[in-house]
């Protein structure tokens, strides 16, 4: 992912579910909520929830991807292993954007909800189609919105987004949702190994060489659109019980959880039973890691999205 940094918006008053269920539905048109393919949306849930979902291109050498079109979670894993180099990313230029923004002419907003700033220029191009569409009269109002996330904080965000949409909320009632799940966003995971990480140039040679001789395990977040350290455990199992230590000390319980992995889905299955241990009402959804960011954690990562209290 490229490292473009633009600034965040400003963060309005917490909005609950409970506020959203008593405003009146807007006008007949409906809000259409788009995100990138880094939101780890798989096909189906897009479908479930009628988001839209504008594709981002994976490079291995010369043959281009548009992620989840042309490859998937388990194709990409399988590459990974068998690839000397890894591949690239490039995210969708203004071009694509506006073509896509155009399967919404009919809806009276469009709520385009970005990763992070600070890891992408996607929002930059997203920005710059909807300056051009405004110009031409486009009729829907376009939104662009930074969510400072990535993956499935990024899908938790989204998916929220279309539940009121389909409700019939109007957007400035999203909007402020919105603003309340970035600064309640709980993205935590574990890696196996930090090979992928040190070949994707996140992480020095030395470090990696150490961590996994030692069978060292950094536990990460994403908070604030940055990937950051929390706390260093010996191996993966460890690893995945502060995960979930975090869980049980921060979620809003019987919410919503994505327990997402990379090519671990037996494993997934089982973590999912040591959730509902902790949170019985929970909602655990087992999604793969998707292509972009699987880049750089190669197979072997266990993590969970979920709203904090």
């Amino acid at each position: 992912m490229d490292q473009n940094e633009t600034a965040s918006l400003v963060v309005e008053q917490p909005f609950t579910d409970h506020q959203a269920a008593a405003i009146p539905a807007g006008s007949a048109k409906k809000v259409a909520i788009f995100t990138n393919s880094v939101s780890d949306i798989s096909p189906a849930l897009a479908e479930e929830f009628g988001i839209h979902i504008v594709p981002d291109i994976i490079l291995f050498d010369t043959e281009e991807y548009r992620n989840n079109i042309d490859i998937d979670p388990p194709a990409l894993y399988q590459k990974l292993t068998v690839c000397e180099k890894l591949p690239t990313t490039s995210h969708p230029n203004p071009s694509i954007y506006t073509e896509c923004f155009r399967q919404a002419a009919d809806a009276s907003d469009i709520i385009c909800i970005n990763l992070t700033s600070k890891m992408s220029g996607s929002i930059n191009s997203a920005s710059d189609a909807k300056m051009d569409l405004d110009a031409e009269g486009f009729a829907p109002r376009i939104h662009i919105y930074d969510s400072l996330q990535v993956s499935f904080g990024l899908a938790t965000m989204v998916i929220s987004a279309a539940k009121m949409a389909n409700k019939g909320m109007p957007a400035e009632a999203i909007l402020a949702r919105l603003d309340f799940l970035r600064e309640h966003m709980g993205v935590y995971f574990v890696m196996e190994s930090l090979q992928y990480a040190k070949k994707g140039g996140r992480v020095g040679a030395i470090r990696v060489l150490a961590a996994d001789l030692l069978g060292v395990k950094p536990v990460l977040m994403f908070r604030d659109g940055l990937v950051r350290d929390v706390g260093v455990v010996r191996g993966f199992e460890a690893g995945v019980a502060r995960v979930l230590q975090y869980y049980e000390q921060q979620a809003q319980f019987g919410g919503e959880v994505f327990l997402f992995h990379s090519d671990r889905e037996a494993y997934a299955q089982k973590v999912a039973e040591r959730i509902y241990a902790i949170d019985p009402k929970a909602k655990v959804r087992i999604e793969w890691v998707g292509a972009v960011i699987g880049i750089y954690t190669g197979p072997g990562c266990i993590g969970i999205a979920f709203t904090e209290r």
